[in-house]
C-alpha cells in the first residue's frame, strides 16, 4: 500500500507566516529614509517653501520673516497688528524636522550683509512688545530672516545638520541678497 505523504495545514501556515514576517521586515528596510536622505529632503523643502514665500511677499507686497528653532522653522508676516503667525499658506506654518536633524542659523559675517538696506533697518523691538510676546504666547517673536516686498532677503545660511556614523552631514542653504537660494553640501568628519 502507497502511502503519500505531505504537508500537513499546521506546516503550511506555518511557513506563510514566516514568509511574511520576513518581507515585512524587507519592506521595512527598503523604506526607511537613510539620514543623508532625510537631510537632503528636508532640506529641498525648506528651499521650495522659502522661495514661495519671498515670492508671496512680493505678489502681496506684504513683508515677511522666517523664525528658526533648532528643531522647526516657520514664517510670519507684518501686519497692522505686528508680526503674526502665517495660517495660509499651509507650507507656511510650523514646519518640524525629524528627530535627528539640526537647524543652526548663521547670520553674521556673510559677504555683502553691510551693504543689505535691511542692516540699516532698526527692527529692535520695545519693552512693551517683549513683553506683550512674553504674555502672549501666541505672538511670534521677532523673526531672524527678513523677506521684504521689494523682493530683498537678508544674507543668512541655515545649516541642516545630522549625524551619520562617524561624520557630520551638513546642509547649506542661504543667499546673500535675493533669490534664489544656493545650496552648499557639506560633509564634516
Amino acid at each position: 500500500m502507497m502511502r503519500h505523504r505531505g504537508f500537513t495545514l499546521l506546516e503550511v501556515l506555518l511557513v506563510i507566516v514566516l514568509i511574511g514576517i520576513l518581507a515585512s521586515v524587507v519592506v521595512l528596510n527598503f523604506n526607511r529614509d537613510s539620514v543623508e536622505e532625510q537631510v537632503n529632503r528636508e532640506a529641498a523643502r525648506f528651499q521650495q517653501v522659502f522661495q514661495f514665500i519671498a515670492e508671496t511677499a512680493q505678489l502681496r507686497q506684504q513683508e515677511w520673516g522666517l523664525v528658526v528653532n533648532e528643531q522647526s522653522y516657520a514664517f510670519v508676516y507684518f501686519s497692522d497688528n505686528g508680526w503674526q503667525w502665517a495660517q495660509l499658506p499651509q507650507a507656511a506654518q510650523e514646519h518640524q524636522l525629524p528627530e535627528q536633524v539640526r537647524l543652526q542659523l548663521e547670520l553674521e559675517g556673510l559677504p555683502g550683509a553691510e551693504q543689505n538696506l535691511l542692516s540699516e533697518l532698526e527692527w529692535q523691538q520695545d519693552d512693551e512688545a517683549v513683553f506683550a510676546e512674553a504674555t502672549n504666547p501666541e505672538l511670534p517673536p521677532l523673526p531672524k530672516v527678513f523677506m521684504l516686498s521689494s523682493g530683498e532677503i537678508s544674507p543668512f545660511r541655515l545649516s541642516f545638520l545630522a549625524k551619520e556614523q562617524y561624520n557630520v552631514l551638513n546642509v547649506q542653504v542661504g543667499t546673500d541678497f535675493s533669490l534664489p537660494l544656493t545650496r552648499f553640501d557639506t560633509d564634516i568628519p
